[in-house]
């Protein structure tokens, strides 16, 4: 995982998103262990926030180069925390 904000924000325990697809909900399949790669927002009362509108993509589905990028290029010059 990579996390950019530990100066807001220490751990991420749950990600919230609106109720359907018409307020730009997100649905993720959560039953068989489907591993994302999520970008959103940390609001004012610690909650991370994701919707349609951010980059939501299934770890399997990402290139190899996205994958290697995200991994050890992205990190460089990157005030985040990649595990």
């Amino acid at each position: 995982q990579m996390f950019k904000g530990f100066e807001k924000l220490k751990d991420v325990q749950y990600v919230y998103t609106p109720f359907d697809s018409s307020l730009c909900g997100v649905k993720l399949e959560a039953n068989n262990k489907k591993q994302y790669l999520l970008t959103g927002q940390i609001l004012g009362d610690g909650k991370v926030l994701i919707h349609l509108c951010n980059y939501i993509e299934p770890w399997d589905d990402l290139s190899l180069s996205q994958k290697k990028s995200l991994n050890q290029r992205y990190q460089m010059g990157c005030g985040c925390k990649v595990s």
